[in-house]
């Protein structure tokens, strides 16, 4: 166990963050690796230097096994740090920078979601069932807030989109329904549709729903060998609108990819358009 160190730099870090546009939810990331830091080296993130740095990098490489991703915030966030709360410059690439290795998710059958889906309180069924009919991101649907769901057009507005970016999205008649139940049940008193219990004005951790969605995933399917995080629904959702005939675009714009690119990976996941194509072995020998 780590020692404790105090992280004196709060508002410095929240100030420069908050000047370049940047979420919220980066600076709880910053502030976080930042402190581990400071706590495995025992001293004053201040005093980390850049070799240091690199040390622990690669102790959550080789000893913590963390994946490319993390190691990169970690990287950036102490790269942030010197360069715009400290003023203490030095070239990015003295610090190496992870390779990504982007792997393709698993793809979840719709009966198994429902099967999970009908575990849950009435609160987590909706919130849930919101990341996989209409493909939101864990944070997009606890942030949503009672205006932003439209039933008479059948649409989601996203507020809270990754990037700071808005956007629409369609609305499942199964989450229409989970959504009237938990308003008649629950009542929210303010304009959060899903807030913290005892603080009505924000909206609900989602640590303990993603766990729990996992952990009733392990149980209902204890041989199932799949990587499952509640963002695996928004996979879900992508790929099974392709296997029903959406298109590219359509699914690009619901999702709010930037790149039309990014939303291409889930043509090598659907089963509609693979279904159509006969190799060559086989069309030669017809």
């Amino acid at each position: 166990m780590f020692k404790a160190i105090p992280f004196q730099y709060d508002s410095e870090l929240k100030r420069e963050i908050d000047l370049r546009g940047l979420s919220p939810s980066t600076f709880v990331n910053y502030r976080s690796h930042l402190r581990r830091i400071s706590e495995y080296f025992e001293c004053d993130i201040k005093d980390v230097g850049l070799e240091d740095a690199k040390e622990y990098l690669y102790h959550l490489k080789a000893e913590l096994h963390r994946q490319p991703q993390t190691i990169n915030i970690c990287r950036a966030a102490y790269t942030f740090f010197r360069h715009n709360v400290l003023g203490d410059y030095f070239p990015a690439y003295l610090l190496p920078q992870h390779k990504l290795v982007y792997k393709l998710p698993d793809i979840l059958p719709a009966e198994n979601i429902f099967a999970v889906l009908e575990r849950l309180s009435l609160k987590h069924k909706a919130i849930t069932s919101l990341c996989y009919g209409s493909g939101l991101r864990i944070s997009e649907a606890v942030g949503l807030e009672v205006g932003d769901i439209d039933s008479a057009s059948m649409k989601v507005y996203v507020r809270n989109a990754k990037g700071e970016k808005q956007r629409y999205t369609i609305l499942s008649k199964f989450s229409l329904n989970c959504l009237r139940r938990y308003w008649k049940s629950c009542r929210p008193p303010g304009q959060i549709l899903f807030p913290k219990l005892h603080t009505p004005g924000e909206p609900s951790f989602t640590q303990y729903l993603q766990q729990k969605f996992c952990d009733t995933y392990k149980e209902l399917f204890p041989n199932s060998n799949k990587r499952i995080t509640i963002h695996t629904l928004r996979h879900c959702f992508a790929t099974h609108l392709l296997d029903n005939g959406a298109d590219l675009r359509t699914l690009q714009l619901l999702l709010g990819h930037k790149s039309i690119r990014t939303t291409s990976m889930y043509t090598q996941l659907t089963e509609y358009s693979f279904s159509k194509l006969v190799s060559p072995i086989d069309r030669g020998r017809a």
